[in-house]
């Protein structure tokens, strides 16, 4: 043993130095493995779930900054949405409204040929009212029927809409226009229970 310490303390100083560094760094790199490594994996984990928190908390904030904007959003469509229904007659107006459209077509210098309600289509909260109208008259009079119709205080879409069987008068010349004009009412609570299209797409909605 002492021989070979001798032998050690003879050797040049570069290779004794090159010996202690070599010994540091192996026992360092052992204390690491066998005393730090847990630790060090340990503080790593927390650091990650520490930089999944902070962004967790980050978005948070965002969304917490943005809830009054939602909330506005909401109020107006609201407010929207309660003066789109007033533009949706009730069952008791829809004949009134029928009425209306037939005398404007009157009015505009048309003859009413036909003028038939067809069952009406449900939807979610509301109802279309079909009525298959036929008129006779020149092509200024039906445009003027159709302008008069588009600002009716109530929603009505003139659609399907044809013109045929041109033939002269005495000092005009007459058409036959065929179209559906087509309103909408609101359906009550009742009539929502009722309507099984409703239903069903009022449980979608819940999912």
């Amino acid at each position: 043993m002492n021989q070979a310490i001798d032998n050690f303390l003879e050797r040049p100083l570069w290779q004794k130095v090159g010996f202690w560094v070599g010994t540091v760094v192996f026992v360092s790199y052992c204390s690491f493995q066998f005393l730090l490594k847990d630790q060090w994996d340990t503080e790593t984990a927390l650091q990650e779930k520490v930089d999944s928190l902070n962004n967790s908390i980050v978005q948070e904030q965002r969304i917490s900054r943005e809830l009054n904007r939602f909330r506005r959003e909401v109020k107006e469509l609201e407010i929207k949405l309660k003066f789109a229904l007033q533009e949706l007659p009730d069952k008791r107006e829809i004949p009134d409204l029928l009425t209306s459209i037939s005398g404007l077509a009157r009015d505009s210098g048309l003859a009413v040929n036909l003028f038939r309600p067809m069952p009406e289509s449900f939807k979610d909260f509301y109802a279309e009212v079909p009525v298959s109208i036929s008129v006779e008259g020149t092509y200024h009079q039906i445009a003027a029927f159709f302008d008069e119709v588009g600002h009716l205080p109530r929603i009505v879409n003139i659609t399907q809409i044809t013109v045929k069987d041109p033939h002269v008068g005495e000092t005009q010349v007459n058409v036959k226009s065929e179209c559906v004009a087509t309103t909408f009412r609101y359906l009550d609570e009742s009539e929502r229970i009722q309507n099984p299209e409703a239903n069903d797409k009022a449980k979608r909605k819940k999912r």
